[in-house]
């Protein structure tokens, strides 16, 4: 068993044999601790001594005076917002308010029913310079009541700088008709108000449509030719009755002195679209056209 044995009285300040005994102090406390009767006999082993000082010459020097580190607030949260804190700064705000509150959330919700009102009218267009349909089958779609005429449409669906006014033909289902022009060169394609239509607009319109058809026709008599009506489309391909199934006889003229041929391109490869030359002869020699008179090509979407 373990026994502590304190030392009192006369044995203060005794000493082992041999060695001169150590002038204590009444302040001081020495407990010497037996483990076992062997530690016992050798006390410089197995003894453990412990001192407690409490007389003032035995204090050291003042230590240093350590800071506290300083106090790091924790990131607020979403969560840890307090809300009554929010209503105090609002109600602290004037009523004019400062940039961004009142004035801002005036500015966006302006913006926002500018946005809306934007969207609207590209959800329903109405045919108008300021609210232009994609094309006319979007527009009969969206208000199957308009007769046939002439609309706004924008194809590439961009600014509306660029919208260009066309012939819608609702009764066949609302064809996209575009004029063509004799540039004496090649043919050209203009919108209603005699101004060129851009090749981005044209390709976006063929984009959009699945079909496209387009009429040619040419006097019977008092022409020279060399062969067959020739026809130039706009993926630079040659068509005629002889090289093109998409080309048929629509009505054939001749009967009559004054009567004209006519001929129908409906193709559902829409890049041979609208025709750019015809010619009796061979196509890029000058132009031998010889009465050749071409009708609005139509895209149907």
């Amino acid at each position: 068993m373990t026994s502590f044995t304190p030392l009192a009285g006369p044995s203060w300040t005794q000493g082992r044999e041999g060695h001169p005994g150590s002038s204590r102090t009444p302040g001081e406390l020495q407990v010497r601790a037996c483990f076992s009767d062997c530690a016992c006999r050798f006390p410089l082993i197995s003894s453990l001594s412990l001192t407690l000082s409490t007389h003032p010459s035995t204090q050291g020097p003042p230590g240093e005076v350590i800071q506290p580190l300083p106090i790091q607030m924790p990131k607020k949260t979403r969560r840890s917002v307090d809300g009554s804190r929010l209503m105090q700064e609002d109600e602290a705000i004037p009523a004019g308010g400062a940039p961004g509150s009142a004035g801002g959330l005036e500015e966006i919700f302006g913006s926002l029913d500018s946005l809306r009102e934007e969207i609207e009218q590209m959800r329903r267009p109405t045919g108008t310079q300021d609210s232009p349909a994609r094309t006319c089958q979007d527009l009969k779609l969206c208000h199957p009541e308009l007769p046939d005429g002439e609309y706004w449409v924008d194809p590439n669906q961009g600014c509306a700088r660029d919208a260009f006014r066309v012939f819608c033909n609702f009764t066949a289902g609302g064809e996209t008709c575009v004029t063509p022009r004799d540039d004496v060169t090649q043919f050209s394609y203009v919108d209603s108000e005699g101004s060129p239509i851009g090749v981005v607009q044209l390709t976006f319109l063929r984009l959009l449509s699945v079909s496209a058809h387009q009429d040619v026709s040419y006097p019977c008599l008092g022409v020279a030719r060399e062969g067959p009506l020739k026809l130039r489309g706009a993926n630079e391909d040659e068509l005629s009755l002889e090289t093109s199934p998409y080309v048929k006889e629509f009505r054939d003229g001749c009967q009559t002195q004054q009567g004209r041929t006519v001929l129908e391109v409906r193709t559902p490869v829409l890049e041979q679209l609208p025709v750019l030359d015809a010619s009796f002869s061979d196509l890029g020699a000058p132009p031998r056209r010889g009465g050749v008179l071409l009708g609005p090509v139509c895209f149907m979407g």
